[in-house]
């Protein structure tokens, strides 16, 4: 039966209309009731005004649901006369649902994100693997979280692993899945530079935070690689490079979000060192779910599930509420501390705002295939749009309860963007603090859930958001202090909370993908920056080697060497050392010539690194590789750091002003005297060169806090001789730095072409057969020095470590013409340059550059990859 009751209804037409549903018990039975408001207005209220006030009538009305007919009327009546006087009459409906008007009633549990597991399932363990990625978690910490037994996480492991979707490394469980390149501190993965496929560093970064969001922003790139450097106990980073249009993209996840120390310091790191690495950053894009703030009156205003809200300065772009102001007298929450973040270049929501039926369509049919590709590759993951039925607006209502409330705009079934601000709050304890005297207490769970529901309205009312997502102000933060100008939030709507619900969860993989199909449209839209521009015309006079400035200086020095002799002794030595296994005469006999040319050239550092930024010169990017590894060491005063294999000294010369007590030691005794001169005239008293066999070093044993060889031990053709003597002078904890050439697994032993290559380095250099980087790390760890972390600068950056040459095609000509070496021979006759010049040319200066160059682009060496070791 039936039952309408109207209250003060004259028959005028209304001005706005809502509806919703509940279920009601009497104790045996339940029904569902459709309530039906009717606002209408004095005239002199406008059309905004109005769909404004019904919506806040409304939230007052259910903010603490009425039980009965009587209560709920008394609410209305009681509403209408205290702080609504522009109403002029309210209508109401209330009848019984019949069989094509019932919902589908929800769960009330599914709308929180932070009810207990009743009962764990292999969904669940998997949700918080991706949760954790690029982190693994021991079985321990998943069956706390999930307060279960081991054996019954254990037990879906094994399932999880059967079917592809987690592995164990170590005593951790991880996703897997997503990566092609996977660096582990345990096994012996290897990592090509030739995962970059163009010489150009990103200038777009992407930020996501759950493992389909990460998925959907892969899809949208083309020829991708991705690199994931995982990290026992956490800290782990995953990095994916890719095109889409003509833009470079890096794209990064965070292994967890929200408001707790943890997660804020987690994600603002990861979001610092991503900027840190990829320098040429100019727009930063934070994408992925969020909850819809919605209008249950208004249908333009109306946010629906699917639908994505692009951040925007309306007036604020990013408002987190950070703390709340009390009443002393009630305790109440009476407003919100907030930090308010706005870009300074809005040219990404400007896009958003300006998008035509081209660029929608453009949105759309990104969206459809990339759901396509990503379906056919996740059999686990359903990236479709849900069911229409699946499209409820429910309105948790306290004490366990949630109505049901027709969309204004329920005619509509696609998705379409929104533009404005976006925002976030802290999580509403049981316990706040009121300055440091007085306690508002939230006396049950329940009643902190309501409390929690009706702050979040209150806040996006009052900050006018169009979203809420889980909490990104440390992810802000960084990419503020990063100084990157432009920036923005791009958020798929999954609920009408803050993207992170049980509810929601049925919606992410569709709204992420959504959303990250709107990246890669406004993406494509951005301007490129110097688009007509030849980059690698401009980067030429700052990036290459120079060869004409101190060329008449170097020619007064190779005139008091006989290079003639030079040459053939060096061949001699070579040939000697091949046969004996020892190359230290080799290598002190080049050095007597070669380190006035790494003195001269290279500002005494005879090894590679590429730029970071455009612009920089070597000296600036071998300055930031050195102080680079001297925070990896955490150098300062009071520590003993040893630099094996020296040279002249130009790393310590770089690193002394950490304070650290610097000792280098190197074979050639000439190097240690320039060096030592140096430092004595420069006033760098903390750094020292002792003359020494790094074989058999005159140190006491864990005398040092750290180490580092830098493009040294490549000239030892037994490593374990030199890797146990860095190991007895390293006290227990001490940490080592490995930078070196090193050959990759593309190396083919069989083919000529690259025997013949690395062979004319090794000669031309004094050194024995170049070492492969599993060999490396597994020498080290029978030295009791594990690996725990591996930095490939070619791959953070997009050049390759050999840049400082290839950058200029008329440096590589030179190098390479037969012209200029004839020229070389004419003058040599002439007696304009000393004799056995030509050959030493040939051999020592074109002929390493060219072979340094042919085998970085053969992929078979590697020459920019930092290896960070820990003594055990």
């Amino acid at each position: 039966m039936d039952h309408i009751l109207n209250l003060l209804f004259k028959g005028a037409k209304c001005d706005v209309i809502l509806s919703f549903s509940v279920w009601l018990h009497d104790g045996i039975k339940r029904n569902q009731e459709n309530r039906i408001l009717r606002f209408r207005f004095f005239d002199s209220i406008g059309h905004v005004e109005k769909h404004k006030i019904a919506q806040q009538f409304f939230k007052d009305l259910v903010s603490t649901f009425p039980k009965d007919y009587v209560t709920f009327l008394k609410r209305v009546m009681k509403q209408l006369q205290s702080g609504y006087n522009t109403l002029r009459e309210v209508e109401i409906d209330i009848r019984f649902a019949k069989d094509g008007e019932i919902y589908n009633m929800p769960d009330p549990k599914d709308y929180d994100s932070d009810s207990e597991v009743e009962k764990v399932t292999i969904g669940h363990v998997q949700e918080v693997l991706e949760h954790a990625y690029p982190n693994g978690l021991s079985v321990e910490i998943i069956a706390e979280s999930l307060r279960c037994t081991i054996q019954e996480i254990e037990q879906y492991l094994l399932q999880l692993n059967s079917l592809g979707i987690a592995q164990k490394l170590q005593n951790e469980w991880i996703r897997t899945g997503i990566i092609e390149f996977f660096i582990m501190h345990v096994d012996n993965t290897k990592l090509s530079t030739g995962m970059i496929s163009r010489d150009m560093a990103p200038t777009i970064a992407v930020i996501t935070c759950l493992f389909t969001e990460k998925q959907s922003i892969d899809a949208i790139m083309d020829e991708c690689n991705t690199l994931h450097r995982y990290r026992s106990g956490g800290d782990s980073n995953i990095y994916t490079m890719g095109w889409i249009g003509k833009h470079r993209v890096v794209a990064t996840k965070l292994a967890v979000i929200g408001d707790t120390r943890e997660a804020t310091t987690s994600a603002g790191s990861i979001t610092t060192r991503l900027l840190g690495n990829f320098q040429n950053v100019e727009h930063v894009f934070i994408v992925g779910v969020g909850g819809g703030v919605a209008h249950y009156t208004d249908a333009d205003c109306h946010v629906r599930l699917g639908d994505v809200v692009v951040s925007s300065s309306d007036p604020d772009s990013y408002i987190f509420a950070h703390s709340y102001t009390l009443s002393r007298e009630t305790g109440n929450v009476t407003g919100f501390l907030t930090r308010k973040w706005n870009p300074v270049n809005n040219i990404i929501s400007m896009i958003a705002k300006n998008m035509d039926e081209k660029m929608v369509e453009e949105w759309n049919d990104s969206t459809y295939s990339m759901i396509k590709q990503l379906n056919a590759a996740n059999s686990d993951v359903n990236f479709s749009r849900p069911p229409p039925e699946a499209d409820l607006l429910a309105l948790p209502i306290g004490s366990g309860q949630v109505v049901i409330i027709p969309h204004p705009n329920q005619q509509r079934n696609d998705s379409v963007v929104h533009v404005g601000p976006i925002g976030a709050m802290i999580s509403c304890k049981k316990r706040m603090l009121l300055n440091d005297d007085q306690v508002y207490i939230i006396s049950t769970e329940d009643s902190s859930k309501d409390i929690a529901l009706q702050l979040r309205d209150r806040f996006a009312a009052e900050y006018h958001l169009r979203a809420v997502d889980a909490g990104f102000d440390s992810v802000i933060a960084a990419v503020v202090g990063s100084r990157i100008d432009s920036w923005a939030l791009i958020r798929g709507i999954t609920d009408y909370q803050h993207g992170q619900s049980r509810a929601g969860r049925l919606w992410q993989a569709y709204a992420g993908a959504r959303a990250a199909a709107l990246t890669k449209c406004l993406i494509k839209h951005l301007p490129l920056y110097n688009d007509n521009v030849d980059f690698d015309y401009c980067f030429v006079s700052v990036m290459s080697i120079n060869l004409t400035s101190n060329f008449f200086r170097l020619l007064r020095e190779f005139r008091r060497n006989d290079l003639v002799k030079f040459n053939e002794k060096h061949k001699e030595l070579y040939e000697d050392a091949k046969k004996n296994s020892s190359y230290l005469s080799v290598i002190s006999h080049y050095y007597s010539v070669m380190s006035v040319i790494i003195d001269e050239y290279f500002n005494g550092n005879f090894h590679f690194v590429p730029p970071q930024v455009k612009g920089q010169t070597l000296d600036e990017a071998l300055l930031a590789l050195h102080k680079r590894i001297a925070n990896l060491l955490d150098l300062k005063k009071g520590k003993k750091c040893l630099d094996i294999g020296c040279g002249i000294g130009g790393i310590m010369r770089d690193i002394a002003d950490s304070g650290a007590s610097l000792t280098g030691a190197t074979i050639a005794p000439n190097e240690a005297q320039i060096g030592n001169e140096r430092f004595f005239r420069e006033g760098i008293y903390n750094c020292q060169i002792v003359e020494c066999d790094c074989n058999h070093m005159p140190f006491e044993e864990g005398i040092y806090d750290s180490a580092y060889a830098v493009y040294a031990l490549k000239y030892f053709e037994d490593l374990s001789p030199v890797l146990n003597e860095i190991s007895r002078v390293l006290r227990h904890g001490g940490r080592l730095v490995i930078y070196d050439l090193l050959k990759t697994d593309k190396f083919d032993a069989t083919s000529h072409e690259h025997r013949k290559i690395l062979e004319d380095l090794e000669y031309a250099c004094g050194m024995p057969m170049l070492h492969f980087r599993d060999e490396m790390i597994i020498k080290a760890e029978e030295n009791d020095l594990k690996l725990i972390d591996a930095i490939d600068l070619s791959l953070i950056t997009g050049y390759p470590y050999y840049y400082c040459f290839s950058s200029s095609k008329l440096f590589m000509w030179l190098i390479k013409s037969s012209f200029i070496s004839y020229l070389i021979s004419i003058s040599q006759a002439l007696g304009i340059l000393p004799k056995g010049f030509h050959q030493f040319y040939k051999t020592f200066l074109s002929g390493t550059v060219s072979k340094i160059v042919q085998a970085g682009q053969l992929n078979i060496l590697s020459g920019s990859e930092i290896l960070l070791f820990e003594k055990k």
